[in-house]
């Protein structure tokens, strides 16, 4: 029951930030082509299946970080518990503050402005975070080894408590940041290798019974059967995805400066037929 109750409260904030980054990454993606993700009306299965790309890396990366603070946390703590270098301990502590200060400070102000030298685009997250982490880092060996030599120390006042929490909380915010960014930089991403291999897409032909008023590189040709339901038909696109009963087509050859995308209902004023892509 103990693990459950702490197991449960994981799954469930396990399953909303899935959504979240599926549903960031698949917004990217749909405006890439021009079009809102919410014309599609994807379901949450949906994002939570196409969360998966987005998560995989920054998952990775974060264990890993983990791991190695970890192992840094157990020298730091041996050293202390042996009290051996304990000086340059201290040394490092308080360069570790000072750093923090200064890349924490430089964060807060790249928040507000934009900084005079080129940035990656996890810019601000990142130093955000690991300078908060590093200034917290470093007060606390200084707390500790202020600790050997005082006992009165060694209890943690409530100001102590409440600032480990916000230091907590402001990682976290700052991990959800960086996450929320690749998970939008992925999309895009996907959205432009998927334009440039468009062609190994399937090819789509469309009959209707009425004019679709698709223009070039569409054709469009009239069907002079009397008899026949559909009076169009409509060659030069390809397939995206069906969702919620519409089609997401584009023409072959789309591109962003003269390109449309194109929905269309599935229903029975409509066929739709399908080619293998690619050649």
């Amino acid at each position: 029951m103990q693990w459950f109750a702490i197991i449960a409260p994981l799954t469930t904030v396990a399953t909303a930030l899935s959504f979240w980054f599926g549903w960031t990454m698949t917004a990217t993606r749909t405006a890439y082509f021009g079009i809102d993700q919410s014309i599609l009306e994807y379901s949450t299965v949906d994002y939570l299946l196409r969360s998966a790309d987005a998560i995989i890396v920054p998952a990775i990366l974060i264990l890993l970080v983990g791991v190695v603070c970890i192992g840094v946390y157990a020298v730091t703590a041996s050293m202390i518990r042996r009290l051996t270098g304990l000086v340059p301990l201290r040394i490092g502590a308080w360069l570790l503050l000072l750093v923090g200060t200064v890349v924490t400070l430089l964060a807060v102000w790249s928040i507000f402005e934009e900084p005079p030298f080129a940035t990656f685009f996890l810019f601000e997250p990142a130093v955000l975070g690991g300078g908060i982490g590093l200034c917290a880092y470093g007060f606390w060996v200084l707390r500790c080894l202020s600790a050997l030599n005082n006992r009165e120390t060694r209890h943690l006042p409530v100001w102590e408590k409440l600032g480990y929490v916000s230091v907590v909380l402001l990682v976290v915010v700052a991990l959800f940041w960086a996450c929320s960014l690749y998970a939008g930089a992925l999309g895009t991403g996907r959205s432009r290798e998927y334009a440039r291999d468009l062609y190994q897409r399937p090819s789509v032909t469309v009959y209707s019974s009425q004019s679709l008023a698709i223009g070039s590189p569409v054709k469009e040709e009239v069907i002079s059967s009397p008899d026949g339901k559909y009076r169009f038909k409509y060659t030069g696109l390809k397939f995206v995805t069906l969702s919620a009963g519409k089609y997401f087509l584009l023409p072959a050859g789309w591109s962003r400066t003269s390109g449309v995308a194109i929905i269309l209902d599935d229903d029975a004023e409509n066929r739709i037929e399908f080619n293998p892509g690619g050649g």
